[in-house]
């Protein structure tokens, strides 16, 4: 039985193969700038648990997120945008949708979130 080799199920290659990336969130601001929301779930998974907590548990506001999440010159004319209020909640709002819809919530494949 020295001739033995374990099964391998799966790897990580293939998985990453088989798994959907999404394209990256943009968005266009006034004066033709865009921004673009980088994809939070290719980070490294200890990363992204840590954000997505933070994000949705902690209480701090969105900019604390936004500066860690986009780019510096993409954080920088966010801010310059001056967006209102209840425009930048909904527009937090439909990136995380985004993203969920995409690839499923951190834990969870994209079955599972539908349902």
């Amino acid at each position: 039985m020295a001739n033995d080799k374990p099964n391998i199920n799966l790897s990580l290659a293939a998985l990453e193969a088989e798994v959907a990336k999404p394209e990256p969130f943009i968005v266009a601001l006034k004066g033709g700038k865009r921004i673009t929301f980088p994809d939070l779930y290719d980070l490294p998974a200890d990363e992204a648990e840590a954000f997505f907590k933070d994000f949705e548990g902690s209480g701090q506001n969105d900019f604390t997120f936004l500066e860690k999440w986009l780019s510096k010159a993409d954080f920088e004319a966010y801010k310059a945008a001056k967006i209102p209020l209840r425009v930048h909640g909904a527009l937090i709002e439909r990136v995380m949708n985004y993203y969920q819809q995409t690839v499923g919530k951190p834990g969870e494949d994209t079955a599972s979130a539908s349902s």
